[in-house]
């Protein structure tokens, strides 16, 4: 990939994977309840959902998506309606629910996770536009490797974000209050997602 190229691709893919979104917040609340296994299995989830995406972008279906609105539209109702389920499922949990009994709806696992990116156009978003940032000069395997190594090492910091707060959470009070904001968190992306949709 020519350097004209990799910067900006890179620098849209730091932001879009720092920033807080429903992966970043997912990886945060695998990591306070599992700890490093769990957020490690959500990490991988996205990232290989990530690389799947790519390749549905990169045989077209992100053309297909920027011809007909319609289903841009269906996708984002689909997911923020998705995102405003799990933030409600937190939000409402029972004071005495164990965080290890209970996920809200939560995708945990490997493949859960990585199915879930088919319903978050934030990532579809993510990927196609830097597969047009790229404008046909860079390989879809170097692209490939940077969408790999940017959320890893993103995701990374969200991860070390709830493992850092796991101990305080130990107390049903503390964690019922981190599943609400967590909740309340995904119900913001939810609503940034619909009100794009609409916009």
């Amino acid at each position: 990939m020519q350097d004209h190229v990799w910067l900006p691709v890179t620098g849209v893919l730091v932001i879009a994977a720092i920033t807080p979104g429903p992966n970043n917040f997912i990886v945060m609340e695998a990591s306070a309840r599992g700890g490093a296994t769990a957020a490690g299995s959500v990490m991988l989830g996205i990232v290989l959902g990530s690389l799947s995406l790519l390749s549905l972008v990169s045989v077209g279906v992100g053309s297909l998506i920027h011809a007909y609105p319609l289903l841009s539209l269906v996708l984002s109702v689909i997911g923020g309606a998705y995102l405003t389920w799990l933030g409600a499922s937190l939000i409402f949990r029972r004071t005495g629910t164990r965080a290890s009994d209970d996920s809200h709806g939560m995708p945990t696992s490997l493949w859960g996770v990585a199915m879930f990116q088919l319903l978050n156009p934030k990532a579809w978003m993510l990927i196609m536009t830097a597969v047009a940032a790229m404008d046909g000069t860079g390989s879809v395997l170097g692209l490939a490797a940077l969408v790999a190594v940017i959320s890893s090492a993103c995701l990374s910091i969200w991860a070390v974000a709830g493992t850092a707060s796991s101990r305080r959470l130990s107390r049903p009070r503390a964690r019922l209050w981190f599943d609400r904001t967590m909740g309340a968190l995904l119900l913001v992306s939810a609503a940034g997602i619909l009100f794009d949709a609409f916009a």
